[in-house]
């Protein structure tokens, strides 16, 4: 019975202790330094009374090109890729060769990459993310990629360059074969 008892115990720390490890690996908790919008900023990007659609569109459109909202907000010097799986995607990461840095974060702020569209997927269902890490070594930004089947993106910090989160068919070929080409990545 003690022994029965010892083995619960050990078990239930070691299950604690994993599940804390897969929150705090998910919210960056340990590492994170996002430049995240203040509330003021944010309500210019939300739904407002009296909006429609090109209203809102057209707010987005007056900050597409303002550095201070340009994704992730600072200088990156390391970008990782993860799949997305549950407990094991940190072990599995692959990093962009440091010549690749830029090109990864122009094109997370080329609004040619992203369309209007509406998006209506959950981050669990992205096959991919990356981390964008600062001079420091801290997550200065994510974003989640669910490219299969619905060409979709969720980054923080917010961007307005990435509009509504949908990839356009050129950003959606262009994120596709850089993920794919094995000569970017260590």
């Amino acid at each position: 019975m003690k022994r029965l008892r010892k083995i619960l115990i050990v078990l239930f720390i070691l299950i604690g202790i994993c599940a804390f490890w897969y929150w705090a690996d998910k919210k960056d908790y340990f590492n994170s330094d996002y430049r995240d919008l203040t509330s003021s900023e944010k309500r210019s990007f939300e739904w407002q009374d009296g909006d429609d659609g090109e209203k809102l569109m057209q707010r987005y459109r007056q900050y597409f090109f303002d550095g201070q909202y340009a994704f992730p907000r600072q200088k990156v010097t390391k970008v990782k890729l993860f799949r997305n799986i549950p407990m094991i995607s940190s072990l599995t990461s692959k990093t962009l060769k440091p010549e690749y840095v830029d090109r990864f974060t122009n094109f997370c702020n080329d609004t040619t990459n992203f369309h209007w569209g509406e998006t209506t997927w959950k981050l669990n269902e992205s096959k991919y993310y990356c981390r964008l890490y600062n001079a420091d070594g801290k997550v200065s930004g994510k974003i989640y990629f669910c490219l299969d089947e619905c060409g979709m993106t969720s980054s923080r910090p917010f961007s307005p360059a990435m509009k509504f989160g949908g990839l356009s068919p050129k950003g959606l070929s262009f994120i596709q074969k850089f993920f794919s080409d094995k000569t970017k990545w260590e």
